[in-house]
């Protein structure tokens, strides 16, 4: 998927307010793997440097760890303080 082709799934990530939505909208735009549900979740936050401190976590850990704080919003607010 290109860039330009990504953009609609990335905004539409953006805008998810629950699990069940950021869900829906991976099955929407075919992303079943956890790895790309990752990626692209990292991607929507602006790539934020994520430190993931209860040692080392699965891909599947790291997602649920990185869904928790994309829906708590606290990523918003870090990213417009470097703005």
């Amino acid at each position: 998927m290109t860039n330009e082709e990504r953009m609609p799934m990335i905004g539409a990530i953006k805008e998810s307010t629950t699990e069940t939505i950021l869900e829906n909208t991976f099955r929407l735009f075919g992303v079943v793997e956890t790895q790309a549900k990752l990626d692209a979740l990292t991607e929507a936050m602006g790539n934020p440097e994520v430190f993931f401190s209860s040692g080392e976590l699965n891909t599947e850990q790291k997602y649920e760890t990185l869904v928790g704080a994309f829906l708590t919003g606290v990523w918003k607010r870090v990213s417009n303080q470097h703005d």
